[in-house]
């Protein structure tokens, strides 16, 4: 019989009360786990979209550390969000040569290190009892570059939460959307906007675009709050991810959020889209930096009132079905039960 257990929760977003620090845990409802959120230290960072690389600052890794000690000292389990957060509580069990089992959430690695860095991460990674990715192809990719044993990887989908309308499509003066920062290829998108000449609103960290200007029918967008993302995001007529690195999972949050508002979605094939996007289905996938292909989707996709409506219905049927906060936290409680009966056992 399983007893029960206290799992603390670390994630980067927590402030330690309000809407925000809503979390899976607050949907478990099983009586071997309980909960305790662990707050993160104030930031003074900045904005991350406004900063100048992707690399995590030296004050961010000290709040890190910090709120991973503080899951630790406090819980019989810890569950972390994000992998920062997942090294620096695995750093910490090692060092402290603790018996406390760590579920790395959100194990999103989107640049793997290499050389002795990556020999490191891999020796320091297995404190870690396991690891939650989202998509099928991370599992391959963390035990070919941190040598992770697959049976310590386990697959669930990104999950959203149901969002609110907000806004109607814009149908008299109608455009296309391109949203995200992470891995995005708005180089080809220029390209493919060239071709088309269809109007598109881009929103994106200066650091994510191209050093060339974009053309006259692409209008940036820059400094939105998330109200102002998913509001642009319901106007739009189609949303595009395209997406640069193929072997590299991201663009997911992007996706998850169309796909639950029902937005007609244009994504480029790649590990990071396939458990999400069925060709013709849920979506269109178009090959990686080919702006002839994505050109054709977007005219297509722009030209077809039905195909667009088809689209929708099926993206927010599978959003329902697999990308929500309850199928999460359900595949939350399968891990966290198959963790504490391997430790207990």
């Amino acid at each position: 019989m399983q007893t029960l257990m206290l799992w603390t929760v670390a994630a980067p977003f927590f402030t330690g009360g309000g809407e925000g620090d809503r979390w899976l845990d607050d949907l478990v409802d099983a009586p071997a786990h309980r909960f305790l959120k662990i707050p993160a230290a104030p930031s003074h960072g900045g904005d991350w979209h406004r900063r100048a690389t992707r690399a995590t600052p030296v004050g961010q890794w000290l709040r890190h550390w910090r709120q991973s000690a503080r899951a630790l000292d406090r819980g019989e389990g810890v569950v972390t969000v994000f992998p920062q957060l997942a090294l620096t509580a695995a750093i910490q069990r090692r060092i402290g040569r603790r018996d406390t089992p760590i579920v790395a959430w959100c194990f999103n690695v989107g640049r793997f290190p290499t050389g002795w860095k990556q020999r490191l991460a891999s020796f320091l990674l297995r404190s870690i009892d396991m690891f939650v990715v989202h998509s099928r192809g991370e599992v391959a990719l963390l035990r070919d570059r941190l040598m992770i044993d697959e049976a310590r990887v386990c697959f669930v989908p990104l999950q959203r939460a149901a969002i609110p309308v907000l806004a109607e499509e814009q149908t008299e003066a109608p455009f296309a959307l391109a949203m995200g920062s992470a891995n995005r290829d708005y180089a080809t998108l220029y390209e493919a906007c060239r071709r088309t000449g269809l109007p598109l609103a881009l929103v994106a960290a200066r650091r994510a675009l191209p050093a060339e200007q974009p053309p006259p029918n692409v209008t940036l967008h820059a400094n939105l709050d998330p109200v102002a993302c998913l509001r642009l995001a319901q106007q739009a007529r189609l949303s595009i991810v395209p997406l640069a690195d193929v072997a590299a999972a991201s663009g997911q949050i992007t996706m998850v959020e169309a796909m639950r508002m029902g937005r007609p979605l244009i994504v480029t094939d790649t590990i990071g889209s396939r458990d999400y996007v069925v060709d013709d289905a849920t979506g269109l996938l178009v090959p990686p930096r080919d702006p002839a292909a994505l050109a054709a989707a977007m005219q297509r996709l722009w030209d077809d009132a039905a195909l667009r409506s088809r689209l929708s219905s099926g993206a927010r049927r599978f959003a329902e079905d697999n990308l929500s906060d309850e199928a999460a936290a359900a595949a939350l409680v399968r891990i966290l039960d198959a963790v504490a009966t391997r430790r207990q056992g």
